[in-house]
């Protein structure tokens, strides 16, 4: 009887750590995904695009994207990282919890905090634009936003896809070194 208690909460506590790294990487590889997409397809159907038409698809763009599936993948993928490094941290010697912990690193700050600090304040600047303003209004909108835009969102897309990678390599690691 003694054995079983210590057995079911080394269960558990494996059953959490997987858990949390499953959903750390399905949320992290979903974000990477969709600011991949953006970065191969509608950052580059949108600049052959007049300037009318790039600022008020860009528009409704970011609003649309403000939705609670988008949401439980961008903030999940905060979560579930920090989580599965909280339930591994317990384990010192496992081949996963600096892989995490760089993932971390890399989603957070790379990913998450460029989104919040740099392409969601451009984005906000964007949506001020009146769709119906002046051509040269429309021009000068485009400008300031498309060429940083861009840059950052391939910036933030590398971090996020190096952390899902992180992720994936740590799915695949043995959970403790020196482990039969």
């Amino acid at each position: 009887m003694t054995r079983t208690l210590p057995r079911r909460k080394s269960n558990l506590l494996s059953a959490v750590r997987a858990l949390t790294l499953a959903g750390a990487t399905l949320t992290t590889g979903l974000v990477a995904g969709v600011l991949y997409a953006y970065a191969v397809s509608v950052d580059l159907g949108l600049a052959v695009q007049p300037d009318e038409s790039y600022v008020a698809t860009m528009q409704a763009i970011n609003e649309k994207i403000q939705n609670p599936v988008f949401f439980a993948s961008f903030f999940g993928a905060v979560l579930f990282s920090l989580a599965a490094l909280a339930a591994h941290f317990p384990r010192p010697r496992s081949g996963r919890l600096p892989l995490i912990a760089l993932a971390c690193v890399l989603y957070i700050g790379g990913g998450f905090l460029l989104t919040a600090s740099i392409n969601v304040p451009l984005n906000d600047q964007l949506a001020a634009v009146d769709p119906d303003a002046p051509a040269r209004v429309l021009a000068a909108a485009r400008q300031a936003y498309e060429g940083p835009w861009d840059f950052w969102n391939t910036v933030r897309t590398v971090f996020s896809t190096l952390a899902f990678l992180a992720l994936v390599v740590a799915c695949l690691v043995r959970g403790d070194r020196g482990e039969g």
